[in-house]
């Protein structure tokens, strides 16, 4: 009775809405009683990972399972209109462009009717499960129960499996569900453990000299390097940098914040630790492994390192989560378990884990594609990784691939933007042309864009490494996909991923992260390295996920959108036009192609096999490919350059090294001001000198300048001075022994003598103390001398200084460190 008042509770806020929602509600589509007698397959519901190999045996009856959740899918007249709407949504001629639904709208429209939710969770109550929720949308119904129950409800047997010494379970057949909900039901998911993998390649250790500049082949990535690369520090001029946006980053693990606060300290960054939101029912997350906690460390530092301003969400779960990473993105997408009008978790969503397509089955596929769906007609843009294994994302980290040509999920659902990997290649010969030879204050040295290639590592390491893309068996190519250059050529049925492409070489390129597995040495102690001078770093296409999340944050910040929904849409539309032609770097080189076992796998589909030669996988060309997608990207030309951008008038500030001869020289520094998009005004300039011990130095500059065309200048003023320092030895040379006392003794009978010459009336107590100072400081000259002395002494007057120059204009502050050498 108490699980049917539990149920009944969940529903009714749903019931309440029907009264005033009836005209828009959809008709019921459960039009018999719910009979176990007759059942109906849920197609596509077996799970791959559960192979007779790693059986050992049924899992324990008793066993409770938690968050196992019926999604049930459109009708197909929901089904076309929801399709029309997402059309119009990016159709910038249509009265509903950009205009998203809310939750409950989407419910209202789209979900089941609450009469068919109560049905489906007045069954399950029957059998024995406990209702934990529906989803705001009423595409789902989660609940728990006991494994025995489940089996007997779904018509299956759950398995449990050992999988390299790790005890797994999962549902070892396809499931069935009653009759009455034929049509209904598009999977049920959380009947396995099988948590998705990270895609990112193992975290290196290396020394930290010479590896952040151009020594060594190795070029360790600081958001510095990124921002110049990909072109974002034009962006950060203009303020773009993610003020006002939020990014869901979605993990399986439980960080430690200071591994982020260290990374920003690092970078240069100010402090903006990540909110952290635990789905509940999952439990408490923890520690689970250091390949997670690489993973979300990498995402939540480079979303936030790339996006600076953002506010970054951790979408996490507990062990009661049976679908790891891909239980905190379904909860993502749809957060609410009432009609909750409020906007999504956030606009932007990225996702670093993935499994390929066959390893949980063309029903999960689906369910989590009608998943975003919904959330894109609510303005919601998913990013994802392609995977690290080339062509063969089924394989992971082995020698030689043995199940076919395979793409990965999320990435291949066409409602998500998939990123491939790269490696730089440009600067492989003359590495100096991009690369300084010392790094700046935050890290950074590379100098300009730099020429990429497709990312394979295969022969080096042995295993396969590479970025992953190829073609879907799941996923038919979506109209915005077919007329791109380069698809045709290979493929017109099914979807092609990835989209785009940012680096992704752990070999040549890796990224900096800050990850401190528990009981091992804090990373990032002394700046980027750890007390060790050891730095991490990290590749794989995890990396272009949350970066080009931060991306799209700045994207949505510069339109003033309130997001984008299915980003590839317009994306692909940007790249066929004129205005989009600067905005990707065409990858034409290299391949993902990897070594296989021919005439693997024995069964499926031919074209999926290893072919005779061993190798299998695809080009690198001019236009679209399998490996580049669409290309890199130059985030200002992308930004800049997209609909309904409008420039913000706004300013740069420079200026130039400043170098002396010696202590008590002048200098000077011209610090110009440049005016973006039509700015033009008056700016005020202040200078702040640095504190130093060996050099004394002053600055002046104008109080302000006036913008009337582009650009302006002021004269930056720098007097410099020998320092001293005050130290505690009698032996530098003109400090006589004792100089300390005797300045100290000298006031003092001075004291004395002026305290003779008080009035009158305190002459009696005046004449006491001016005696008794005399007397003591008397004393202190004939004890003074040795090492008991301080004195001022000038030290070595050289080195580098930097002096700040701050430009303020109404909202608007600039700085530039201006660079002052004594030599």
């Amino acid at each position: 009775m108490a699980r049917v008042f539990k149920a009944v509770s969940i529903v009714l806020p749903f019931l309440v809405a029907l009264v005033s929602f009836a005209q828009s509600a959809p008709q019921s589509r459960i039009v018999e009683a719910i009979d176990d007698a007759r059942v109906t397959a849920v197609h596509g519901s077996g799970r791959r990972m559960a192979e007779s190999a790693l059986d050992r045996g049924r899992l324990d009856g008793s066993t409770q399972l938690h968050n196992v959740s019926i999604m049930f899918k459109l009708s197909p007249a929901q089904q076309r209109e929801l399709d029309v709407l997402l059309a119009q949504q990016q159709d910038d001629t249509s009265p509903n462009y950009h205009k998203w639904l809310t939750r409950q709208q989407y419910g209202d429209r789209f979900g089941m009717t609450l009469t068919d939710i109560a049905k489906v969770s007045g069954w399950l109550v029957s059998r024995g499960f406990t209702i934990d929720r529906v989803s705001g949308g009423r595409t789902q119904i989660s609940f728990s129960g006991a494994a025995a129950q489940l089996e007997s409800a779904f018509h299956t047997e759950i398995h449990e499996y050992d999988v390299n010494g790790d005890k797994r379970f999962a549902n070892a057949s396809e499931l069935s569900v009653p009759a009455a909900l034929a049509g209904l039901v598009l999977d049920i998911r959380g009947l396995n453990n099988f948590w998705p993998k990270p895609r990112h390649t193992a975290v290196q250790r290396m020394e930290s000299s010479p590896r952040l500049n151009a020594s060594g082949g190795v070029h360790l990535l600081a958001p510095e390097d990124f921002a110049t690369i990909y072109d974002l520090k034009d962006l950060y001029d203009q303020g773009i940098d993610g003020t006002g946006q939020t990014i869901a980053v979605v993990g399986q693990i439980a960080v430690d914040m200071s591994d982020i606060t260290r990374f920003r300290a690092a970078a240069g960054l100010s402090t903006n630790n990540p909110t952290v939101v635990v789905v509940p029912g999952t439990g408490t997350p923890a520690f689970t492994n250091a390949n997670d906690l690489a993973e979300s460390d990498l995402d939540l530092e480079w979303s936030g390192a790339v996006a600076k301003n953002a506010s970054i969400v951790f979408v996490t779960v507990g062990p009661g989560a049976n679908g790891g990473a891909f239980h905190s993105l379904f909860w993502a997408l749809d957060p609410s378990a009432t009609n909750d009008p409020a906007p999504p978790l956030a606009p932007v969503i990225s996702v670093s884990y993935g499994a390929c397509e066959a390893e949980n089955g063309k029903s999960f596929a689906q369910g989590l594609q009608a998943a975003i769906q919904a959330a894109n007609s609510q303005g919601t843009t998913v990013l994802a990784a392609a995977g690290d294994s080339g062509a063969a994302d089924c394989d992971g980290s082995v020698a030689k691939a043995v199940n076919g040509l395979a793409v990965d999920v999320p990435a291949a659902i066409p409602e998500v933007t998939t990123l491939g990997g790269p490696e730089f290649s440009a600067d492989k010969t003359s590495p100096s042309t991009y690369w300084s030879s010392t790094t700046d204050g935050d890290g950074g040295s590379a100098l300009s864009y730099i020429g990429e290639g497709t990312w394979n590592d295969t022969n080096q390491q042995g295993t396969l490494a590479a970025g992953g893309g190829g073609i879907s068996t799941f996923f038919p190519i979506p109209a915005w996909q077919v007329d791109i250059a380069g698809v045709t050529s290979v493929s017109t049925l099914w979807r092609n991923v990835p989209d785009v492409a940012l680096n992704a070489s752990n070999g040549h390129d890796p990224y900096l992260i800050c990850s401190t597995p528990p009981g091992t040495t804090p990373a990032c102690t002394e700046g980027f390295a750890d007390k060790n001078n050891e730095l991490g770093g990290v590749g794989g296409t995890s990396a272009g996920a949350p970066t080009f999340a931060g991306i799209v944050a700045l994207l949505d910040q510069a339109i003033n959108s309130a997001g984008l929904g299915n980003l590839n849409v317009p994306l692909y539309a940007f790249a066929a036009s004129s205005n989009g032609a600067s905005a990707f770097h065409d990858i034409t080189t290299g391949d993902n192609i990897v070594p296989c076992v021919p005439g693997k796998p024995a069964t499926g589909p031919a074209s999926l096999r290893c072919p005779s030669t061993g190798t299998m996988g695809y080009s690198a060309g001019p236009g679209y490919d399998q490996v580049g997608g669409l290309g890199s990207i130059d985030a200002n030309n992308l930004v800049t350059n997209w609909e309904g951008f409008s420039p913000v008038p706004t300013y740069t500030v420079g200026g130039s090294p400043v170098t002396v001869a010696s202590a008590g020289d002048a200098g000077t520094s011209t610090i110009t001001v440049t005016g973006v998009h039509g700015f033009n005004g008056t700016v005020n300039l202040t200078c702040t000198p640095p504190a130093s011990t060996t050099v004394a130095i002053t600055c002046t500059i104008p109080e302000s300048v006036t913008l009337t065309s582009t650009n302006a200048t002021a004269t930056l003023t720098i007097n410099t001075a020998i320092a001293h320092a005050v130290v505690g030895s009698s032996s530098a040379p003109g400090h006589p022994p004792g100089a300390g006392w005797f300045a100290v003794a000298g006031g003092g009978m001075l004291a004395g003598v002026l305290m003779m010459g008080v009035p009158s009336r305190r002459h009696r107590c005046s004449v006491a103390l001016g005696v008794s100072l005399l007397a003591l400081t008397m004393l202190g000259s004939a004890c003074g001398g040795g090492s008991s002395t301080s004195h001022s002494v000038p030290v070595s007057p050289t080195g580098t200084f930097t002096v700040v120059v701050t430009a303020v204009s109404g909202s608007i502050t600039r700085t530039v460190n201006v660079s002052v050498t004594v030599e």
